[in-house]
């Protein structure tokens, strides 16, 4: 009767311990549950306890602008779908081929850019751009000859 009376008492300690675990567990569920709500509460736009109600509106004029232009995107695919689909075969040898041109003329283009640079100071006139050649071509003697000159002068200096 002892033994029997011991695990009766064992049993119901176990069952009290058991039932404070869960009384725990059922204030933690009902703690998290109080958070859920708020939070949805205050994560649902436009409403008064909103953190951001002008953000919310702001994400909701984004999101029909967005639904407008798929829409559009819609249609203008709807409408290519439509049309006949061109017959276009490439092959890598002729996308090679074209990419070379292009370098090509890429080339040809930049050097016909520095052409086009050089010649840019001068006159669309001819005889004028020659005089100004050729009085360019005299200052440049010029210079010439004032280093001339300096080099003598500093040459004679050192000696």
């Amino acid at each position: 009767m002892v033994s029997r009376g011991m695990a009766l008492s064992r049993s119901l300690d176990r069952l009290a311990a058991i039932e404070d675990e869960l009384k725990t567990h059922m204030a933690s569920l009902e703690h998290e549950s109080q958070l859920i709500a708020h939070w949805n509460v205050i994560l649902t736009p436009g409403s008064s306890a909103s953190l951001y109600p002008e953000v919310a509106a702001v994400l909701e004029r984004r999101k029909e602008a967005i639904v407008r232009k798929a829409k559009e995107y819609h249609q203008t695919l709807g409408t290519l779908m439509g049309e006949e689909p061109l017959n276009v075969s490439v092959t890598i040898t002729q996308l090679v081929a074209q990419k070379e041109k292009n370098q090509t003329r890429e080339r040809e283009l930049k050097e016909k850019r520095a052409k086009l640079k050089v010649f840019q100071g001068l006159p669309p006139n001819l005889e004028l751009a020659r005089h100004e050649l050729g009085a360019a071509r005299q200052r440049q003697m010029e210079l010439v000859q004032l280093r001339e000159r300096l080099l003598a002068r500093m040459a004679d200096s050192v000696s």
